[in-house]
């Protein structure tokens, strides 16, 4: 580079001190750049932990332990059911590695679902028995679920980042002691000391806190939706399907790079106020009762309240809230209609349908893609969007990859043809 040849006229001196001041300015906020963004990244991925725990023992305490069959169970003794249970929740929830009875601990009044605590360096949740309306609880005893609290941060990825061991300098979330790892950033450092300053590095300490805090957010719940579906064949990769299917849905009607990156993330996210739902009403093959179906329907109001506690992801509750609003006013939770409902989750709303009709469920088997075209144009649904998904057969039958989609290529046609016939 020309510009080189022209150092010999500052004269050694000026160079190493130009060099010098640049090189401290680079060292001199690398510690506290280092220790603040250590900080913050621990005070997220603590609350993030905390959340995710409570989340959980939220869906035991409320799937298995606000139960009228439960709580009968518990006043009869009756073993045998109460045990087959315990090993439900063993198989089902990864997080649990012991449950038992016990006598209620001091501190865990009747009033509480549940009270998580941690002794000698382990987490336990102790949850009061109820009946369904959370009206009379089990006085003597309560269930002690043992937490694998390593098992929770593999479930978050934050095991890379997040040791919890005794030896542990930080104080982490329910009191446990954990060591914080850095990222690397040294050797970095030393490369870019050159063309870089101190303006430089105060501006990238904030933006790489505000980008490690949102993706840890956006990331630990997906993982947590995607871990729900696994228990349940019928539902396993739900939401990273009409993930895809919204993705190339945008694409096809113009949204923007940043818009479709938000309906990615929205869509691997709508069903996460299922959580809280017993998995006896998730995979019951018969119909639901009215009790039931209202739980079903409420799902959209818990998701949304879940995600309002999040600092970074109010942006993706219109897709939790809204994707079961229908164009006639005759969805839910509002009973929006028409041009009320959020275009994007007017989008979500078409991908989720269609993945339900092609899908298997407990109550019936995936539908065929003409019998699901002939379904999808009579629902209240807005018809500018539909098409566009039988349009798009070929991406969707490329990027899904599922059994029932295999016939889909020679339904290409025949769709579309559904499509068209005059009403």
């Amino acid at each position: 580079m020309k510009g080189f040849s022209e150092l010999k006229f500052a004269g050694p001196r000026v160079v190493s001190a130009v060099f010098l001041i640049m090189f401290l300015l680079m060292f001199l906020p690398f510690h506290i750049f280092e220790s603040e963004v250590i900080q913050y990244t621990h005070k997220v991925y603590s609350d993030i932990y905390r959340k995710a725990v409570d989340q959980f023992i939220t869906s035991i305490s409320r799937g298995y332990f606000q139960w009228n069959d439960m709580f009968n169970a518990f006043i009869s003794q009756d073993r045998e059911f109460i045990d087959s249970m315990f090993q439900e929740i063993l198989t089902d929830f990864p997080y649990v590695r012991e449950i038992m009875i016990v006598e209620r601990p001091s501190g865990m009044t009747m009033e509480k679902d549940y009270m998580v605590s941690m002794k000698n360096e382990e987490l336990y949740a102790y949850v009061n028995i109820m009946d369904s309306l959370s009206q009379n609880a089990v006085d003597d005893v309560v269930v002690m679920v043992g937490i694998d609290k390593h098992e929770v941060l593999e479930g978050l990825s934050m095991a890379d980042r997040v040791i919890l061991s005794d030896e542990g300098k930080k104080i982490f979330a329910y009191g446990l002691h954990a060591s914080v790892r850095g990222y690397g950033l040294y050797n970095w450092l030393v490369f870019h000391a050159f063309i870089s300053g101190l303006i430089g590095v105060l501006l990238m300490m904030e933006v790489l806190s505000v980008s490690f805090s949102r993706y840890h957010q956006t990331k630990g719940l997906q993982t947590i939706v995607h871990m729900w579906e696994l228990q349940d064949p019928y539902t396993t990769y739900h939401s990273r399907n009409v993930a895809i299917i919204a993705e190339i849905l945008g694409k096809r009607l113009g949204l923007k790079r940043k818009k479709l990156i938000e309906i990615v993330n929205g869509a691997k996210l709508h069903d996460i106020g299922k959580l809280g739902i017993s998995t006896s009403i998730l995979k019951k093959k018969g119909p639901l009762n009215e009790i039931e179906r209202e739980v079903m329907m409420d799902h959209p109001r818990r998701g949304k309240d879940l995600l309002e506690q999040f600092k970074y992801l109010d942006k993706y509750i219109p897709y939790a809230y809204a994707h079961h609003e229908r164009e006639n006013g005759s969805g839910y939770p509002q009973g929006l209609k028409g041009e009320e409902i959020p275009f994007e989750a007017k989008i979500l709303a078409v991908a989720d349908v269609f993945e339900a009709l092609t899908a298997d469920r407990p109550y019936r088997e995936a539908y065929s893609l003409p019998e699901a075209a002939e379904m999808m144009t009579r629902m209240p649904l807005d018809q500018r969007i539909v098409p566009e998904v039988f349009k798009a057969l070929p991406e969707l039958y490329e990027k899904l990859n599922r059994s029932t989609l295999q016939n889909s290529r020679a339904n290409f046609e025949s769709s579309i043809d559904v499509l068209r016939k005059p009403r």
